[in-house]
């Protein structure tokens, strides 16, 4: 009897696990926590009498939200000393996305998106992720929260008010992503100063997060020719880049890849009006751990 019990709440949670696992992300902008909150998720979950659950759905994914809620403070005090830019931890896909299904997957964990989140409260956070990209009613945010529906509602307001911006949609056929990715390459690969500068946006900005682990850019890089030189000058100095792996990464068209000196880093290719306007990439060795080593097969 014990046994089953045992089986039937494991079931019902590994329903329900990549669902959790969406949420805390998008509380934390962290792969490596969220997993961690998923975790705990279910210890908490062994502890309850599921016969006693209506919505299983709902229960866990209050859950957790609680749990994110109380890592967002101690997060927050983090950034504060994070050193350079701080970007979410990539979610890495195969290259071959082509579906609506997964552009939509994909639009609420935006890198931009995730940056504009990190600019709420983590009340106005906790009741936009919970109502506006879960579905959850305001009663049931309200039950999450600890608060009323009506200061949810509220909660939810601000936080669309400030994200209004991020929000929108810059969205490219994976033909052409993957062009510019092509484009990319080849030009920093040759050298080709006038190729990369003529594929970037005049006002292109490139984030760089290295967290002052490994060597990076500590502020941002703005304009075309700045972030070309960049690249260029990189690819001269350490070597062109080695087992590189095209990949979807937060949605973007991008790259996983070792660089010359043997970092493996992620580089995402937000592309506007025909040009790469932004470029983020990713150094920071412990937001990389959730990550595969990329593979020189794939070169």
């Amino acid at each position: 009897m014990v046994q089953r019990h045992q089986s039937t709440h494991a079931a019902a949670f590994e329903e329900h696990r990549r669902h959790l696992q969406r949420v805390a992300y998008r509380f934390l902008g962290s792969v490596t926590d969220a997993q961690d909150i998923v975790q705990e998720t279910w210890i908490r979950w062994t502890q309850v009498n599921a016969a006693e659950v209506s919505n299983v759905r709902a229960y866990l994914t209050h859950i957790a939200a609680r749990l994110c809620l109380d890592q967002l403070k101690s997060a927050r005090m983090r950034r504060e000393r994070y050193v350079g830019p701080w970007l979410p931890e990539p979610i890495v896909e195969a290259a071959d996305y082509k579906t609506d299904e997964h552009q939509r997957s994909t639009e609420d964990v935006s890198i931009t998106l995730m940056l504009a989140l990190e600019r709420l409260t983590p009340l106005e956070r906790a009741a936009f992720v919970l109502h506006d990209a879960f579905g959850q009613t305001f009663a049931e945010v309200a039950l999450a929260l600890d608060r009323s529906p009506a200061t949810c509602r509220q909660l939810a307001a601000r936080a669309r008010r400030h994200l209004r911006a991020a929000r929108k949609r810059f969205t490219v056929p994976p033909e052409e992503g993957n062009r510019f990715v092509e484009a990319f390459l080849r030009a920093t690969e040759t050298g080709d100063l006038a190729d990369l500068t003529r594929i970037l946006a005049a006002d292109a900005v490139l984030h760089s997060d290295s967290g002052g682990k490994v060597r990076s850019a500590r502020r941002l890089i703005l304009g075309a020719e700045r972030v070309a030189r960049l690249f260029i000058h990189l690819n001269r100095k350490h070597g062109p880049a080695r087992h590189i792996q095209r990949a979807v990464i937060n949605g973007l068209p991008g790259l996983v890849m070792q660089d010359g000196t043997g970092v493996t880093q992620t580089l995402a290719f937000e592309i506007h009006d025909g040009a790469i306007a932004r470029l983020y990439l990713v150094r920071n060795p412990e937001k990389l751990r959730h990550l595969m080593p990329p593979s020189s097969a794939a070169n």
